[in-house]
């Protein structure tokens, strides 16, 4: 749902709570993204969001619960996650559409990789482009990466989107990732526990159990 923000002590909780924990500008702060005009029920949050938003993907507690709420997820109900302005749905959304190779919400996912309006979802936003790993999931990631390694203070997902291009790029045959080692050098000067190859290691990781959990689905 769209709002207006001011300074007030109740307009800082509603970001706070929402995940938009650090207000910044970029270049992609006016992008424009399917929102929802009116905020989720109690009962979809209670079926949709928070089963999932903190559970482990790699367990079978997980796989349950998305196996007995499978039958109505569709490209529409994930849009209607990625459009709430708070990062448990979206970050559900995006895993979301990458179980269901969701394709036709790239662009939409792509757009909220690059506002990073909220903390806590990029991880997953780029789980979803690289289970697409087409040309404009590569596109998003870069102008994410040519971007936010720019912005040494914002901490933001810039190690999960070189793991995601990585990833990419090893499914591919392509290196993906060089071009952009000596921007990541600048950028981890103040960061000495980023690691970008435990980063592409738990990413892989990560990415495995999202497959393996899709061919099950699909077999």
């Amino acid at each position: 749902m769209t709002k207006k923000i001011n300074d007030s002590t109740n307009d800082l909780i509603y970001l706070h709570v929402a995940g938009a924990t650090v207000r910044h500008t970029s270049p992609y702060s006016e992008l424009n993204v399917d929102e929802n005009t009116q905020p989720l029920d109690s009962t979809f949050i209670a079926t949709y969001v928070a089963p999932f938003y903190l559970q482990r993907k790699d367990t079978d507690e997980f796989r349950q619960k998305y196996l007995a709420v499978k039958s109505s997820i569709d490209s529409k109900l994930v849009s209607k996650l990625l459009g709430d302005f708070n990062w448990r749905p979206r970050s559900v959304g995006a895993y979301f559409a990458a179980l269901g190779s969701m394709i036709e919400l790239e662009e939409h996912i792509g757009k909220l990789l690059l506002r990073s309006d909220v903390c806590y979802a990029g991880n997953n936003y780029c789980l979803a482009l690289a289970s697409f790993a087409s040309p404009a999931a590569v596109q998003y990631l870069k102008q994410y990466l040519e971007y936010y390694l720019e912005q040494s203070d914002l901490w933001f997902d810039q190690n999960s989107a070189m793991a995601a291009l990585s990833y990419i790029g090893a499914k591919q045959g392509e290196d993906l990732v060089t071009p952009y080692i000596p921007l990541w050098q600048k950028f981890i000067a103040n960061k000495p526990d980023w690691d970008l190859a435990e980063s592409i290691e738990l990413f892989s990781q990560q990415m495995n159990a999202l497959n393996e959990f899709k061919r099950e689905i699909n077999t």
